[in-house]
């Protein structure tokens, strides 16, 4: 078997903030761009991308037999996301300001690709559509930097594996 070919993780995983998508199974590149979106990638602390999942289990018990089965049952996706916050600085702070509590849209997350690589029909990427919880700002002490952590509410089915396409 030959060595399958691994990518570097530093500096390839893109995510932004999108207030709009007309199809969150196929995003396009005009709405990643438009007026709104918001670049997040370089406010994301290096552990601050926590997507998680659960899945329930189905029971599944028979008269014939003393052993239960199970099946997959209910899936459940949860994200948080730990950004620097920079009170001092509006314009260095816009994780903070774009995420306000309540605030509706789309987190998309591009994996794999150099950071500053501009989105691109064929893109492959998660979306992720939310509602932004209360964020809560994080003071980490002696050679640290100023943090908040935020859960954001997943509102909708997340989008795994589709390809962003051209406009329309």
């Amino acid at each position: 078997m030959t060595m399958p070919a691994s990518v570097p993780s530093d500096g390839t995983l893109r995510v932004d903030y999108v207030p709009a998508l007309a199809n969150p199974a196929a995003p396009t590149v005009t709405e990643l761009t438009a007026v709104g979106a918001q670049a997040l990638s370089c406010y994301i602390t290096g552990d601050g991308w926590q997507p998680t999942g659960e899945q329930a289990s189905v029971t599944d018990q028979r008269l014939c037999s003393t052993q239960d089965f199970e099946l997959p049952g209910r899936k459940t996706k949860s994200l948080t996301l730990v950004y620097v916050h920079n009170p001092a600085e509006p314009t260095e702070n816009e994780a903070y300001t774009t995420l306000a509590e309540g605030v509706k849209g789309y987190l998309v997350a591009r994996y794999a690709v150099p950071y500053g690589q501009a989105w691109a029909a064929g893109d492959i990427v998660d979306v992720w559509p939310v509602t932004a919880g209360e964020p809560m700002k994080q003071f980490n002490g002696a050679n640290s930097v100023n943090t908040a952590s935020q859960r954001m509410f997943v509102t909708g089915p997340v989008e795994r594996d589709v390809a962003v396409v051209a406009a329309p």
